[in-house]
């Protein structure tokens, strides 16, 4: 195959990190980690940096996910975003929806959840 799929995951928790690390191994993925959401919108403003998918997590400090996912839309960036967060009002969620994320994932997550969500939105795109 050609070269592997990168997908961004803007976290400020290092465990979920290791945990996509650990889940995502042995698929051709490349996986890109940063701990804010500066850090991730410095990533997609670079024009050529590649990224297929964003892991976006909803409580960080600085930005939210919430924050990061409109300055990704302002853009104009159309890459998907899979949004990670513990909280489950379906209110917040269809607000994440209508503000343009593609997916979401409940924390805590499984391996299986998380490669079903990013194989559904490459599918998608």
């Amino acid at each position: 195959m050609g070269s592997a799929i990168k997908i961004l995951s803007i976290d400020d928790s290092k465990a979920v990190h290791a945990f996509l690390d650990r889940t995502l191994a042995g698929m051709d993925l490349q996986l890109i980690h940063v701990l804010s959401g500066k850090e991730g919108l410095a990533l997609l403003t670079d024009q050529n940096s590649g990224i297929k998918v964003v892991l976006l997590d909803w409580e960080m400090p600085e930005l939210t996910g919430p924050e990061v996912l409109l300055e990704i839309r302002k853009m104009g960036n159309t890459v998907p975003v899979i949004m990670m967060t513990s909280k489950n009002d379906p209110e917040d969620i269809m607000k994440m929806i209508q503000a343009g994320a593609s997916e979401y994932i409940m924390k805590p997550f499984t391996p299986d959840v998380v490669i079903e969500k990013i194989n559904a939105v490459l599918s998608a795109s």
